[in-house]
């Protein structure tokens, strides 16, 4: 009797992590994990030859899994919340992530390279950049924005305070002088207001302003010091060899892959250190180097893979929130790739933007994750509703 109780006790927790996790988009989680697997083997070699003490994996490797793990479950337990109850819920989110900028602003941290870059939270186990999460929060409060201007969504009425909306975002990371991701949110608010089907004359408008606000941002010296050096090295690289240091022996890592690389922790530039930041900023050429053009092609097929299917779940979903949720998850994580390899291949200035899943950083992996977690929200409600913990009518 005894051991059928204790078989019987076994089977009910079984049944209640079944019940977690029947029902997930599997595909976008596989391809995901394997994202990150990929990323830990990267970011365990470009910091293997900092080891030192007996000590097995860095610090870098060590945030990254824990903030894997943590999102990864955190992501599990979003996807069994009705996504309408979490869109519904943008004033409360957005006011913790906008709290959380503000104490950035004023108690943040910044690397020693970059004092005037105040972009983290010292939580003393790790540090945590609140922009990630206000990246998630910013798509859950403008996707319930826009639904719910939808009918009259190319009036002049409602796209001012869609501007507006969009606006704050940027605004705030510019306080903590993140430049990088006030672009991804310029990029994440422009593909949205594309997604919701805004007239084109808009976006010329749009383009035509901030070609202009830069230009008057460029001649008023607002944009100066190393981020205007980094714009002008692209177009005089031997001028500003400096300034290109980081991106050149990046490109001559990559290239110096070849086809198949030079093997795992034998990267000569890259266990050399001759490549700054290629933990997180230029992580790709580390698998350029190392696994060569096959591997960096292997990372680039399952980010793009991950994008493309968040794309599908948004096309299905059963509902505009959902579909503009999913969409600006996607539209996120393209802004990233896109940025990032840019950077990476000297098309774009260094502005500190990591590759998704496969660079060093805990709060960027995790803060996807949990937007992975509204994506699977999304598929699991709009395909069987009552199969989840938590549905709400």
């Amino acid at each position: 009797m005894a051991t059928l109780a204790v078989d019987s006790n076994i089977l009910k927790r079984k049944n209640s992590i079944w019940t977690l996790i029947k029902g997930t988009d599997f595909v976008t989680m596989l391809t995901a994990l394997s994202a990150s697997i990929y990323g830990l083997m990267l970011v365990y070699s470009a910091s293997y030859s900092s080891l030192s003490g007996g000590r097995v994996i860095s610090s870098d490797v060590r945030s990254m899994l824990v903030s894997i793990i943590i999102g990864f479950v955190i992501s599990i337990a979003v996807s069994n919340i009705d996504y309408d109850v979490i869109s519904k819920l943008w004033p409360i989110i957005a006011a913790g992530c906008v709290g959380l900028m503000i104490f950035t602003f004023f108690f943040g941290v910044a690397p020693e390279s970059r004092p005037d870059s105040k972009c983290w939270i010292d939580l003393k186990v790790f540090y945590f950049q609140p922009s990630e999460l206000l990246k998630v929060g910013f798509i859950i409060s403008f996707s319930y924005h826009l639904d719910l201007v939808r009918d009259k969504i190319n009036k002049l009425k409602t796209i001012i305070p869609l501007v507006i909306h969009g606006a704050i975002p940027v605004g705030l990371v510019l306080l903590t002088g993140d430049a990088g991701s006030a672009l991804i949110f310029l990029i994440m608010f422009i593909g949205m207001l594309f997604l919701s089907r805004v007239n084109i004359g808009y976006f010329i408008a749009g383009f035509c302003a901030i070609f202009v606000g830069f230009a008057v941002a460029w001649k008023a010296g607002i944009i100066d010091g190393i981020q205007r050096q980094r714009i002008v090295a692209l177009f005089y690289p031997e001028q500003y060899a400096d300034a290109m240091y980081q991106q050149t022996n990046g490109k001559i890592a990559m290239g110096s892959g070849g086809l198949f690389g030079q093997g795992f922790l034998h990267g000569n530039m890259t266990q050399s250190g001759a490549v700054p930041v290629n933990e997180s900023d230029m992580v790709l050429t580390v698998a350029g180097e190392e696994f060569g053009f096959v591997g960096t092609m292997a990372a680039l097929l399952i980010l793009f893979f991950l994008v493309l299917r968040v794309i599908k779940i948004a096309m299905n979903a059963r509902d505009n929130v959902g579909y503009l949720m999913c969409g600006g998850i996607a539209v996120m994580l393209f802004a990233q790739i896109l940025v990032n390899v840019g950077m990476e291949l000297s098309l774009l200035p260094c502005i500190g933007i990591t590759l998704p899943l496969f660079s060093a950083g805990g709060s960027s992996s995790l803060c996807i994750y949990l937007a992975l977690g509204i994506e699977y929200s999304v598929y699991r409600f709009s395909r069987a509703p009552r199969e989840t913990l938590f549905y709400t009518k």
